[in-house]
């Protein structure tokens, strides 16, 4: 063992309870030395389960003299892992290059080879901010954003309860209020701003290409995971695609994707313009591969970013990492823990945000580690019936 590479001296666990769709887990991770960094490991409805798979990397890394940060993801690694254990292996990624960056005094953007811009284009994603799910209500929680906290992009999810394979008539319900709330968030935040449309593949082919025609008024920046890869085919996608394009509108996506591999199946489908992967799921290093592929490819490079703090201030970082990046995802509005735990809200000048160029990532989380998880129950694996909440109808 090498002074740069000091045995993990404890692995600890954030538990917070946000609301009845979002528990965060967060990783505190330090060294025999005293160094520490930080991790995201939230896992929507698998708390238990990420609990458990923290406790096995606790038994598997304390005290021994493994090479870091690559010999402890490789004693994680395993053939056909579960969720769980991915995010728990990337959330302990985040938190070892968090905390080598910290000891060799650069910012995270610098370690991994960066930074190509101090400040990223940046929008707000606000649909679980949005308790009131009427037409108004989305539209005053957008102006909020724009207008006091100084966003000019906005993502809603507007279809509640819409199921491509559900009844006709709800369907149709479902569908013409979620173009009533996409007029209604463009009305509220004019024309210059961008506004972005997540479906959480809740639309059949012919479902998205009526949605586009109905808001082509609306200008939309890109719509999102319109249709699920699992159900359409390449045809589908690009059928949507074309209708978009012809309208000025971007198609969105991936963040599901966990591979280069899925990456070149995505080019290939030659479905989408943007590819938004979660570092959750690829890990830190095979993002950035991602991402760099993706561009290659002639795609637009973006991060899912829908979580906590700590997982947002890694994507801030890897953003300003990346050679070629469009826009970055925030959560906003969710709730004040957000702002609580990073120590105040994001900093935007002229609707950008600063990249922080301190040690690590610039965060240091106000959080109570090795918290116990909440009552069995009480997070939810299941988005059913929860308005505005995940892909489920």
């Amino acid at each position: 063992m090498t002074s740069s590479s000091p045995a993990l001296a404890s692995i600890d666990l954030a538990v917070v309870d946000v609301s009845a769709k979002t528990i965060w887990l967060f990783l505190h991770v330090r060294t025999q030395d005293g160094a520490e960094g930080f991790g995201e490991a939230t896992l929507f409805g698998a708390e238990e389960a990420v609990a458990a798979e923290v406790a096995k990397a606790r038994a598997l890394l304390l005290q021994r003299p493994l090479p870091l940060p690559g010999g402890a993801l490789q004693a994680l690694a395993m053939a056909q892992a579960s969720s769980a254990r991915r995010a728990v292996t990337h959330a302990l990624e985040q938190a070892l290059v968090d905390l080598f960056a910290r000891r060799a005094g650069l910012s995270v953007a610098h370690y991994l080879g960066g930074p190509y811009r101090d400040r990223l284009a940046a929008y707000a994603n606000i649909n679980r901010g949005i308790s009131d799910r009427t037409p108004a209500g989305f539209a005053e929680r957008a102006r909020w954003v724009v207008e006091t906290l100084g966003y000019d992009g906005v993502k809603i999810a507007p279809f509640d309860g819409l199921n491509w394979q559900g009844d006709l008539a709800q369907r149709r319900r479902a569908l013409a209020a979620g173009i009533d709330r996409i007029v209604a968030v463009r009305d509220a935040i004019g024309r210059e701003r961008r506004l972005m449309v997540d479906c959480h593949w809740r639309l059949s082919r012919l479902d998205a290409i009526e949605v586009l025609r109905l808001t082509e008024s609306a200008n939309l920046f890109w719509l999102e995971d319109a249709l699920d890869d699992r159900a359409f085919s390449a045809e589908d996608f690009r059928s949507v695609r074309s209708t978009a394009n012809g309208i000025g509108v971007r198609i969105a996506g991936g963040e599901r994707a966990e591979t280069v591999a899925d990456i070149h199946d995505i080019a290939a489908a030659g479905g989408m313009d943007v590819v938004l992967p979660d570092l959750r799921v690829t890990g830190i290093r095979n993002g950035m591969v991602m991402l760099q592929c993706a561009v290659a490819a002639g795609m637009e490079a973006s991060i899912h970013n829908p979580t906590g703090p700590v997982l947002d201030a890694i994507s801030v970082q890897v953003a300003a990492a990346l050679p070629s990046f469009a826009i970055l995802e925030g959560q906003v509005g969710e709730t004040a823990l957000f702002d609580e735990i990073a120590g105040g809200r994001p900093t935007l000048i002229d609707g950008r945000r600063p990249v922080p160029d301190g040690p690590g990532t610039g965060l240091a989380p106000k959080l109570s580690f090795d918290a116990a998880l909440p009552k069995a129950g009480s997070g939810i694996a299941t988005f059913a019936g929860v308005a505005g909440a995940g892909a489920d109808a």
